[in-house]
């Protein structure tokens, strides 16, 4: 029958275990595989962001508006790319790139939207919505413009010019010289703009009805512009635009939803900016 071990056995037992060189070697790779689980977990939830491709960012919005953006204009952009970096990385983490049923989803969101099935104000929220916000439904001034072209592009006659100054009508003038007749129809100051120049904009938007002002000379010929009608600035009735309000008060909300989810991801991060390393 074989023999207890002693205490001073089971001493001895433990050195020669001890003293294994495979037992060493598999308490140390429990040691390192549980450090590297504590610190992949940690780094899951760590976000790196290069600095230059903020400035990538910055450098292309400045280009776009063709001048040097504040410090605030700046910040944002850097905050708007860092949420787009955590709404990658957790998109990636769903495995949306690879998941097939992501087109599925999309395709029952779009159903969605198109039968109604999405969040609608009462009343009571679309009325203080457009009361909020009536400057962005407030129409712009606008003119009807007769646009009289003279093929010359030469200084006009005596008589051309004294016809426009009795601001006579366009058959009476195309009579004396050869040209061409047509209208824009409800153009706003910034249409002008647009087609012509703005000083030329502004003395036709300030221009009396039936008066011609002119003239503005292009590869087309000489212009000649007259108004014949004018339509105020105005706020049409909540009424008369209560779709069009519907559908912008949905909007906002769902960004402000949207930007409170984004907010919740901001705080599972940690984000970290590498500076780009200047020679």
């Amino acid at each position: 029958m074989n023999e207890p071990l002693s205490k001073n056995g089971d001493q001895s037992l433990s050195r020669r275990l001890l003293q294994e060189p495979m037992l060493h070697f598999f308490l140390i790779a429990a040691l390192i595989f549980g450090l590297y689980s504590v610190v992949q977990s940690s780094n899951e939830n760590i976000l790196e962001i290069e600095q230059s491709d903020i400035d990538v960012r910055i450098f292309q919005a400045e280009v776009a508006r063709g001048e040097e953006l504040t410090e605030d204009q700046r910040q944002l952009i850097a905050a708007r790319y860092i949420e787009e970096q955590i709404l990658v990385r957790e998109a990636l983490s769903m495995e949306l790139d690879k998941d097939a049923r992501i087109h599925d989803i999309l395709a029952q969101k779009m159903r969605h939207v198109l039968s109604g099935d999405i969040i609608q104000p009462s009343d009571e929220e679309l009325n203080a919505y457009y009361q909020e916000n009536q400057q962005r439904y407030r129409t712009t001034e606008t003119i009807t413009v007769d646009e009289l072209v003279f093929d010359n592009r030469d200084e006009l006659s005596a008589e051309i010019l004294t016809l426009l100054q009795q601001a006579s009508d366009p058959d009476v003038l195309l009579a004396a010289e050869e040209g061409s007749l047509s209208t824009l129809p409800g153009v706003n100051y910034t249409d002008l703009n647009n087609i012509f120049e703005e000083s030329y904009a502004d003395e036709v938007f300030n221009s009396r009805p039936g008066n011609w002002s002119g003239p503005f000379v292009s590869n087309r010929g000489q212009h000649w512009l007259r108004v014949t009608a004018r339509t105020a600035a105005q706020l049409p009735a909540l009424s008369e635009i209560t779709d069009l309000v519907r559908l912008d008060w949905i909007s906002s909300e769902e960004d402000q939803r949207l930007q409170q989810e984004v907010d919740l991801l901001w705080e599972k991060y940690s984000i970290i900016v590498n500076e780009s390393l200047v020679d």
